[in-house]
C-alpha cells in the first residue's frame, strides 16, 4: 500500500517540487482556488499554469495520517519556471516551498532551488552536463545531510548507466530508437534487484508497465483521444525526469500522466481498475482531471489537477 502511494501521487520530476524527505514523493502548492475557465476554446492553447492537488490519507500500523499538498507551477514558452508548494501535515504547521529552475544557452536545467517562507534555501539540485549529456547530479537537502546524493553518468549505446557515490546501487537505463525509456533495472552490486519494463503503442502512449524483483507490480494504462499539454512541457529535459529518481522508483505512472501524447484517463494497478474524470473545453483540450483511488481503509488518495492556458 505504501508503495502505491508513492507511485501515483509521484511528482519525483527536478521539474517537480521534490522539497520534503520526510515523504518527498509527494508535492504540490497553493491552489488559487481550482483555476480559470481553460482560457478560450481556441484549439492552439499553451499552458500557463498547471494546478495539481493532492490529498492522502492512511492508515500507518493503526495510526491514521492525512497530508494535503496544493502545487502551482507557473510555465512560460513551454517550460516550467517556478512553482510554489504548500504542505499540509496534520497535526503539523502548514510548509511552503518556492522554486526557481536555472537553464543554460541550451536551455538544459542546471539547477533547481527551494526556498521556504522565511526566506531560507531548504534544497538544491545541481546537473551537470558534458558535451550535452546528463554526467552528474548532486543533491542537497540543507537540514540533513543523509538525504544527500550524488549521481553520476556514463553512456554506452542505448544504454545510461547511473552510479551513486558512497553506494554499490546502481541502475541502468535502456532507451529505444524513439529516445524513450522501455527499460530501469536497479543492481546492488551485480545482483538485480528491481527492473521496469515499459510497452508503448503506436501513438506514443505508455501501454503497460511491469515491474519485478523487491516490487512486483503489473500496470496499464488508458488514455483519451486528445492532446496532452503536459507532454510539450515537461519534454524539456527529458531523461532529468528519471535519472534523477529513487533506484526503486517505478516511471511507468509518470510517462502516463506528463509524457504520453494523449491524455491519462484511467488504469489498472494489479487488479484495480480506475477510471478518471477528465473536464474539456469546446475545443478539445483538457481543463482538468480529477482522479480517486480507493483503497479501502489503509488509503485513499484524491488528486485533482487544473489546467490554465495563456489564450
Amino acid at each position: 500500500m505504501k508503495k502505491i502511494l508513492l507511485l501515483l501521487c509521484a511528482f519525483t520530476l527536478v521539474t517537480a517540487c521534490e522539497n520534503e524527505p520526510l515523504d518527498s514523493d509527494l508535492a504540490g502548492g497553493p491552489s488559487n482556488g481550482g483555476g480559470n475557465n481553460g482560457g478560450s476554446n481556441s484549439a492552439d492553447l499553451t499552458l500557463s499554469m498547471y494546478e495539481l492537488d493532492t490529498d492522502t490519507s492512511i492508515n500507518f500500523f493503526g495510526l491514521p495520517i492525512r497530508t494535503i499538498t496544493n502545487s502551482d507551477l507557473n510555465i512560460s514558452d513551454n517550460k516550467i519556471v517556478s512553482s510554489t508548494t504548500v504542505f499540509e501535515f496534520e497535526g503539523a504547521p502548514n510548509e511552503t516551498e518556492n522554486q526557481t529552475f536555472t537553464r543554460n544557452a541550451q536551455g538544459q536545467i542546471t539547477s533547481n532551488v527551494s526556498v521556504n517562507s522565511n526566506g531560507t534555501t531548504t534544497n538544491e539540485y545541481i546537473i551537470t552536463y558534458t558535451n550535452g549529456q546528463i554526467s552528474q547530479i548532486t543533491y542537497d537537502y540543507f537540514e540533513d545531510d543523509f538525504e544527500d546524493y550524488v549521481y553520476n553518468f556514463t553512456y554506452d549505446g542505448n544504454l545510461i548507466t547511473r552510479t551513486v557515490e558512497g553506494s554499490n546501487i546502481s541502475t541502468v537505463f535502456t532507451i529505444d530508437g524513439f529516445d524513450r525509456v522501455i527499460k530501469k533495472e536497479s543492481f546492488d552490486g551485480t545482483t538485480s534487484i528491481q527492473v521496469e519494463t515499459i510497452t508503448y503503442n503506436g501513438l506514443g502512449n505508455i501501454n503497460n508497465s511491469v515491474g519485478t524483483g523487491e516490487l512486483d507490480s503489473n500496470y496499464t494504462y488508458a488514455f483519451d483521444d486528445n492532446t496532452n499539454p503536459l507532454q510539450v512541457v515537461y519534454n524539456d529535459n527529458y531523461l532529468l525526469n528519471f535519472l534523477s529518481d529513487d533506484y526503486s522508483d517505478e516511471i511507468g505512472p509518470i510517462i502516463a500522466q506528463f509524457h504520453s501524447t494523449n491524455n491519462w484517463n484511467g488504469a489498472t494497478f494489479n487488479g484495480d481498475t480506475f477510471t478518471f474524470d477528465l473536464a474539456y473545453n469546446t475545443a478539445g483540450r483538457i481543463t482538468s482531471r480529477d482522479i480517486a483511488y480507493d483503497f479501502g481503509t489503509d488509503l485513499m488518495i484524491e488528486i485533482n489537477e487544473r489546467f490554465n492556458y495563456v489564450n
